[in-house]
């Protein structure tokens, strides 16, 4: 059994707090949160060092806001604690890597959580790119969703708007199937951060790539939808599920929809592997080097778009 705390009681800290409480191999022991919330079922701490000090944890999640994750990953790191980050771990790649290189000396176990590789459709399609039996020549994210609000919306505090706090997640499904792009163009639109995201690829594949997210509305209107096409081949996606495929057989069934897991499925998968692996003394499955790729595009893109 792995003890966990979790930094963090927002959207997704919860989301890692259900996760945590589903998973048979994996107990809560607490939450970090200077606010806390009133219906946890576990002990808050308004700090780490108090949480550090009441409980004897095997791990923790930090699922706080950005301009606070590189700064309790260190803390949690010098006390000997593995941590397992939300992205985009810190506001630019220059603090994740200074986090690797921490985690790295005091040899301590850093993973980072790229919820959208741990979805079961993501993995078969990684799987059918890996073994030839698909070979994508267009791939589109397209979503119209919510206007970011509360410390996402602040600079300041997320290091960028749209595109590090949603389209990174899109980013990376992209290297992770396709590897490096040729070729990266953005355009980004807003007032004081981008709303709006165009992001475009081209793969030495010859496959062509787009993320285009529109977060202007008050309300989400939708999830994000996909569609990959290659010859004779189509598959449709939204959110966290399949919804038509055309040249391929035996797609997945769709996970089971959880309230509680309201970021999708892929948060319990995490959990549960990043929880074998600390039992089994190894490191965890996704290593935090591997969000450099997507973070470094997304930096080279705030360095040369005007927003």
């Amino acid at each position: 059994m792995i003890r966990w705390l979790v930094a963090g009681a927002g959207q997704a800290g919860r989301c890692h707090m259900a996760a945590i409480q589903k998973t048979t191999s994996a107990e809560l022991l607490g939450v970090v949160d200077p606010t806390p919330p009133d219906d946890t079922g576990v002990p808050v701490y308004a700090n780490l060092s108090d949480a550090l000090r009441a409980v004897d944890a095997d791990a923790i999640v930090i699922a706080s806001p950005n301009d606070t994750q590189a700064d309790l990953a260190h803390r949690a790191l010098d006390a000997n604690l593995p941590v397992l980050c939300e992205k985009p771990v810190g506001k630019t790649r220059v603090e994740a890597e200074a986090l690797h290189t921490h985690a790295k000396d005091a040899q301590v176990p850093l993973g980072v959580v790229l919820n959208q590789r741990a979805q079961t459709h993501n993995r078969w399609i990684s799987e059918l790119i890996e073994n030839g039996a698909l070979i994508p020549q267009a791939v589109t994210f397209t979503g119209n969703l919510a206007r970011l609000a509360g410390w996402h919306a602040d600079p300041a505090r997320s290091g960028g708007g749209v595109l590090r706090t949603i389209g990174l997640h899109y980013i990376d499904l992209l290297l992770w199937w396709l590897g490096q792009p040729k070729d990266v163009k953005a355009t980004l639109s807003g007032i004081s951060q981008e709303d709006c995201i165009n992001v475009t690829m081209t793969f030495s594949s010859r496959c062509s790539a787009q993320v285009k997210i529109d977060a202007v509305n008050e309300q989400a209107d939708g999830p994000v939808i996909c569609i990959i096409e290659g010859e004779g081949v189509r598959i449709d996606m939204a959110g966290h599920s399949i919804t038509s495929v055309k040249g391929l057989p035996d797609p997945p069934l769709t996970e089971p929809s959880d309230a509680d897991l309201f970021f999708g499925p892929g948060h319990q998968t995490v959990i549960a592997e990043a929880s074998r692996a600390l039992q089994d003394g190894q490191p965890f499955p996704v290593p935090l080097s591997d969000v450099f790729p997507a973070l470094e595009i997304v930096d080279d893109i705030y360095a040369v778009v005007d927003r």
